[in-house]
C-alpha cells in the first residue's frame, strides 16, 4: 500500500482505507472534504500508465466511459493528478460503493446458486450491452470476479463494475497483453490471437458464471502456463476441445447456455448478449451444442500495415494474387485463372504463419488456421475425413483462406513404404485443393521443410504460387522495431537504425523476443524503454535460428527453385530480402 490514511489529495480528498490493489492501480476510501462525503478514488502511477490507457488529449480513457454515465459504471465525480514522493500520480474519483466483489463472496460463502449467479451476469450482461450499443461501440476485452462489485450505499444490493482499465471502443487496437488484472481462464480463445469483439466479451461473461456457479474458471489447472510460451499457449487452449467439468449438479439448461458461450469457435456462441439474455431468462430452451473440431478466426487486425518491411513480398502478394482473388471477372477475361494456393517456406521464426493470417486480414477473408495436430497423427486413420469436412466448412464461409501450418507434416512425400493413412490423406488433400478457387477458398501452406512436402501438392493449379520467406533485412528488422515499440512505454528518440544495424541475421521472432525482454526489464527498473536496456539484452542475446543454419537455408532455397542448373522457373525468388535484378 502506497498511501497511508490521513494523506490529502491536492487539498480536496482524504484518504481513509486502503481496498484493493491491481497491476497498475490502488483503489481506496477517501472523504470529499468539501461535502464530507465518502468517495472511492483510484490511484494510478503515471509512470506505469501504458499509452494505450491514454486517450488523444492525454486523458485515461475510463474518464471518458465513466463519462457516458452507463447505469452499472461508478459515477464519476473528479479526476486529476498530484504529486508524491518525487513520483506523478494520476486519480479518478467516483461515487462511494460499499459492499464487497463477487470474488470476495465466494471466498467467503462458497460457489453461489444458479439464481443468484444468474442474477448477477444478467445484470454485468445488460451494462456490457449497453457498452456494445454505444456509439461508438465498447468492448470489455477482460473482466474478472474483482470488478464485480455489490454496492450497498443505496440500502439495496446493486451490480457495479470497477476498475474499467480494458475498456477499449471497438475500433481502438487492443492486444491479449495489455489485458489488466484478468485470469486467462476468463479470457477468449481468439483474444490470444489479439482478436476482441463483442463475442469475446460473451465468452468472458459465460466464464465468469461458470466461475460464480462452480468457484473455480473453466477448464481451470493448478499448473501455471507461461503465455509467453506458444507451445505452452496452444496446449492452454487445447483443453478447450474437452467437455467442460461441471463439479456440482446443476441445471441442464444453465449448463447449454455455458458451454454455447464459451465455444472456441465464436460463430457457434450466441448471435448477441440479448439473444444469450433470452436464453438465461428461459425465454427460449437451448439444446445441447455439440463440439466443432475446426477453429475459424475472423481477424481483425490492420492486414499488411502490421508487417514490417517486406515491401516486395506484399507488392507481389497484392499484385498476383489479392487483385486475382478480388477481381476475378476482370482477370477472367483476360485468361487469368484464379490461384488455388501459395506455399510460403523458408528458416523458423521468419514469420510465415503471420504473414498468412495479415494476407487474410488484407483479403478481407475467413481464416482457418490448421496445426498438423488438429487432423491427427500420420499414423491414425481419419484424415481424410476431417481434410473433407474442413473444405466444406470452408466452402460454406466462403471466402476464406485455409493455412496449414507446418505442412509437411500434414501432407508429408509419399514414397513406396509410406503408411496407407499418409497416402488417403495427400489423395484428399489433392482432390480438395483441386479447383478450390471455383468454391471461394484459397489454401496457403507453411513450412521450414519443402523438400518433404509430396511433389504433387506443388504443382500448377494446387500451391502454385511458391515463396521463399527469409530472415527480416535492414529495413524490415527497423519497421518490426516501430511496431513492437510503438504503443509501450519507451522513449521517443529510439534509434531504429542503430537497434537494425545491431540484430543483423535475427529472425522475426528474435526480435519480438528482444523487445518482450526489454520492456519487462524496463518495467522492474520503473524506467522507459531506452536503446540502452535494448542494446543490453541484444548483446546478451542468442540468436534462435544459427547463421550457419541460415545460409543452409538459403542454399536449400536455391536448390528448391533449380537456380543451381539455371533452370527457367516461374517460382518467386522473393521474401525478407531484397530481389536481386
Amino acid at each position: 500500500m502506497s498511501f497511508k490514511k490521513g494523506y490529502i489529495i491536492n487539498d480536496k480528498y482524504d484518504i481513509k482505507h486502503f481496498i484493493d490493489s491491481f497491476t497498475y492501480c490502488e483503489t481506496y476510501s477517501a472523504k470529499n472534504l468539501k461535502d464530507s462525503k465518502l468517495v472511492n478514488v483510484s490511484i494510478y502511477n503515471a509512470s506505469k500508465i501504458s499509452r494505450d490507457d491514454l486517450d488523444m488529449d492525454g486523458n485515461l480513457k475510463e474518464i471518458s466511459f465513466l463519462n457516458l454515465g452507463i447505469s452499472g459504471l461508478p459515477v464519476l465525480i473528479d479526476h486529476g493528478e498530484f504529486n508524491y514522493d518525487l513520483e506523478k500520480f494520476r486519480y479518478i474519483i467516483t461515487k462511494f460503493i460499499s459492499g464487497e466483489s463477487a470474488l470476495d463472496r465466494i471466498k467467503r460463502v462458497g460457489p453461489l446458486s444458479d439464481i443468484e449467479a444468474v442474477s448477477i451476469i444478467e445484470k454485468v450482461t445488460n451494462i456490457c450491452d449497453s457498452l456494445h450499443k454505444s456509439k461508438p461501440p465498447i468492448l470489455l476485452n477482460g473482466l474478472s470476479l474483482d470488478n464485480i462489485m455489490f454496492d450497498l450505499s443505496s440500502g439495496s444490493e446493486e451490480i457495479m463494475l470497477r476498475n474499467l482499465i480494458n475498456l477499449r471502443n471497438f475500433e481502438s487496437s487492443f492486444k491479449f497483453n495489455h489485458i489488466d488484472g484478468v485470469s486467462p481462464f476468463l479470457i477468449s480463445t481468439e483474444s490470444f490471437n489479439n482478436v476482441f469483439t463483442p463475442k469475446s466479451d460473451q465468452f468472458n461473461i459465460g466464464a465468469l458464471l461458470f466461475n460464480l456457479i462452480e468457484g473455480i474458471p473453466p477448464w481451470f489447472v493448478e499448473k501455471h502456463t507461461n503465455l509467453n510460451n506458444s507451445e505452452e499457449v496452444d496446449v492452454f487452449l487445447d483443453k478447450r476441445n474437452t467437455p467442460l467439468n461441471f463439479l456440482n449438479n446443476q441445471d441442464d439448461h444453465l449448463k447449454n447456455i455455458i458451454t454455447k458461450s464459451l465455444d472456441s469457435n465464436s460463430d457457434n456462441r450466441f448471435d448477441s448478449l440479448d439473444s444469450m439474455l433470452k436464453y438465461m431468462n428461459r425465454e427460449t430452451l437451448l439444446e445441447k451444442q455439440s463440439t466443432n473440431p475446426v477453429k475459424k478466426y475472423k481477424k481483425l487486425g490492420n492486414g499488411f500495415d502490421d508487417i514490417g518491411g517486406m515491401d516486395s513480398l506484399k507488392e507481389l502478394l497484392k499484385t498476383k494474387v489479392l487483385d486475382v482473388l478480388n477481381k476475378p471477372e476482370h482477370f477472367k477475361k483476360y485468361g487469368v485463372t484464379v490461384p488455388n494456393g501459395m506455399l510460403l517456406y523458408g528458416p523458423p521464426g521468419c514469420g510465415k504463419t503471420f504473414i498468412s493470417e495479415k494476407f487474410c486480414e488484407e483479403a478481407g477473408y475467413n481464416f482457418f488456421l490448421i496445426k498438423p495436430s488438429d487432423l491427427s497423427s500420420i499414423y491414425v486413420s481419419g484424415g481424410e475425413e476431417k481434410i473433407g469436412n474442413l473444405f466444406k466448412q470452408a466452402e460454406q464461409n466462403s471466402p476464406s483462406v485455409i493455412c496449414f501450418d507446418e505442412v509437411d507434416a500434414v501432407m508429408p512425400k509419399r514414397t513406396e513404404g509410406s503408411h496407407q493413412s499418409i497416402s488417403s490423406r495427400v489423395n484428399e488433400f489433392l482432390a480438395q485443393i483441386n479447383k478450390c478457387s471455383e468454391r471461394g477458398i484459397f489454401v496457403i501452406a507453411t513450412t521450414n521443410k519443402p523438400d518433404l512436402i509430396d511433389d504433387a501438392i506443388l504443382r500448377t493449379g494446387r500451391l502454385e504460387i511458391q515463396l521463399y520467406v527469409g530472415p527480416p533485412d535492414f529495413e524490415a528488422r527497423k519497421s518490426m522495431f516501430e511496431i513492437f515499440l510503438n504503443k509501450r512505454y519507451s522513449e521517443i528518440d529510439l534509434d531504429y537504425n542503430k537497434l537494425s544495424n545491431l540484430t543483423e541475421n535475427l529472425v522475426s521472432s528474435d526480435i519480438d523476443f528482444i523487445v518482450n525482454k526489454a520492456a519487462h526489464a524496463a518495467a522492474i527498473a520503473d524506467k522507459r524503454i531506452s536503446n540502452k536496456i535494448i542494446e543490453d539484452i541484444i548483446k546478451t542475446f542468442k540468436p534462435s535460428v544459427s547463421k550457419t543454419i541460415i545460409d543452409s537455408y538459403n542454399q536449400a532455397h536455391k536448390d528448391f527453385v533449380n537456380e543451381d542448373n539455371n533452370t527457367k522457373t516461374e517460382k518467386p525468388s522473393i521474401g525478407f530480402k531484397k530481389n536481386r535484378n
